[in-house]
């Protein structure tokens, strides 16, 4: 790839200038209420496609309030899944460290420090709290230093100089923070907003444990991150972020977090759990910073455009190197994150000498035995006339080639993230709930090399010539 393609990757400032500049964003400057109101313009932006909006004007913003909101701050392609794949040939390109940067401008500590007079936006009216951590990164690190884990989950305020945050054991920051939970020592942390849109991406993806992010990030954009140490312990966080906090998570302090509305887009009032209290003792920010938020639900929102799409693009890394003739890999985002399409390549099918009951088996354990495994629930493996992007297509193919009972595998062996609806909310199984492989595709399909049927559609029944006469007269008909 081209490092001159990868400049806003880089920059969230420069991300969103691209977006002005290319006129998907909607500047608001009119008064918007943090109390659900902005929040509601978010998700209206969702559910009809339109602009990113920023909001220049939170009504109580004044002084330290800090921030400026962009609701609905990315959307992606099918395209950064293939490059995101071929950055995972590329050796990692560590971070460098620099004496300071634009997040450094501004700084307040200890008890000059209050998160309640910032206007953090209230998401969903049936949430615990005020969610100011969906888009944000947090970094730590194992007790060695070895291991710099950057990654994304929910966090709510809790009081003047701290946060509630979803820690899940299974998830890397739980696994660190049992790590420091066993030393008996408060596990340092920071939490960045408006880091590069890069390193969003990457720390929504489920790339192996005592992997850092940082260095893959350089690889897949071509040049170092630029990180610069925190006020108050040894972190180290992107130096063009737009505001920090930073301090320690207790390992014995606990409160109440939740509910919120989630990528599954449903919520259940009135539930909550305990969770890690995380103390802020410093706040480092550039000029007139910017939060980006995303306000989870029914699809499409970050979650779906990048969360399942990271790790649909580590799903096609695995199947491949496990030597499996899978060559693409989707999650329809109309499936909040538990669809994932596998593309079969017929040609390399065919080699294998396999049949659908076998070929089907080895996926499965391959993919649910992975890390990103852990999330999916189900696979549906499909031929190459079924583009994986294409909700229609995907529901065709399940729908005509799918026997049931034949052509479905379940798998018992491997467990399921809780926040699956189902999982926490449906009849509950002796042992994991199953997760299930659906084959897609006729025994033919295995052997044969030219398949037996055609598509009834503009592009399968009609010669070339006549789809290229139609599509060129397509507007002379009056359309």
């Amino acid at each position: 790839m081209e490092n001159e393609n990868w400049i806003a990757a880089d920059n969230f400032r420069q991300f969103v200038q691209e977006l002005q500049d290319e006129n998907d964003l909607v500047t608001i400057t009119e008064e918007v209420d943090s109390h659900l109101e902005l929040a509601a313009i978010v998700r209206k932006v969702y559910e009809t496609d339109d602009k990113a909006p920023l909001f220049e004007n939170i009504k109580g913003r004044s002084g330290t309030g800090l921030f400026r909101v962009l609701g609905a701050p990315v959307g992606l392609s099918q395209e950064i899944i293939q490059k995101i794949n071929a950055a995972k040939k590329h050796e990692p390109i560590e971070p460098e460290e620099v004496f300071t940067g634009p997040v450094k401008e501004h700084k307040i500590f200890g008890d000059d420090i209050d998160l309640n007079i910032l206007p953090t936006p209230l998401l969903h009216q049936d949430d615990g709290g005020k969610f100011i951590e969906t888009f944000g990164m947090h970094i730590v690190q194992t007790p060695d230093g070895q291991w710099v884990n950057w990654s994304i989950s929910r966090g709510m305020i809790h009081g003047k100089r701290s946060l509630v945050c979803a820690v899940i054991p299974k998830q890397d920051i739980g696994v660190i923070w049992q790590m420091w939970k066993d030393r008996g020592e408060d596990m340092p942390w920071a939490l960045c907003f408006g880091v590069p849109p890069a390193a969003i991406m990457v720390g929504g993806m489920p790339i192996p444990k005592w992997t850092n992010e940082a260095g893959f990030i350089g690889a897949l954009t071509g040049r170092p991150v630029e990180v610069v140490k925190c006020e108050t312990n040894d972190i180290q966080v992107p130096a063009n972020a737009e505001f920090v906090f930073e301090g320690t998570v207790s390992i014995s302090e606990t409160a109440t977090e939740g509910p919120m509305a989630e990528y599954h887009g449903m919520i259940y009032p009135g539930q909550s759990k305990q969770n890690p209290i995380f103390k802020v003792n410093a706040i480092t920010y550039r000029e007139d910073p910017i939060l980006p938020i995303c306000v989870a639900g029914r699809a499409a929102e970050e979650n779906h455009t990048v969360w399942a799409l990271m790790q649909a693009a580590e799903v096609l890394n695995i199947c491949q190197n496990a030597g499996l003739p899978i060559q693409m890999a989707w999650s329809p985002f109309e499936s909040h994150c538990l669809w994932f399409i596998l593309q079969v390549n017929r040609q390399e099918l065919r080699e294998m000498k396999t049949n659908i009951s076998e070929f089907s088996t080895k996926v499965g354990h391959t993919v649910f035995g992975s890390k990103p495994g852990w999330y999916i629930p189900k696979i549906f493996l499909v031929g190459e006339d079924i583009d994986p992007t294409n909700l229609r297509d995907v529901i065709w193919a399940e729908a005509t080639r799918c026997q049931p009972g034949v052509n479905e595998f379940l798998f018992h062996d491997y467990g399921n993230i809780p926040l699956i609806p189902y999982v926490s909310h449906g009849i509950k199984p002796d042992g994991h709930q199953a997760k299930v492989v659906r084959c897609c595709m006729f025994p033919s399909e295995f052997v044969e090399k030219n398949v037996f049927w055609k598509e009834g559609s503009f592009r399968g029944a009609y010669p070339i010539d006549v789809q290229q006469k139609v599509n060129q007269k397509w507007e002379k008909y009056g359309f």
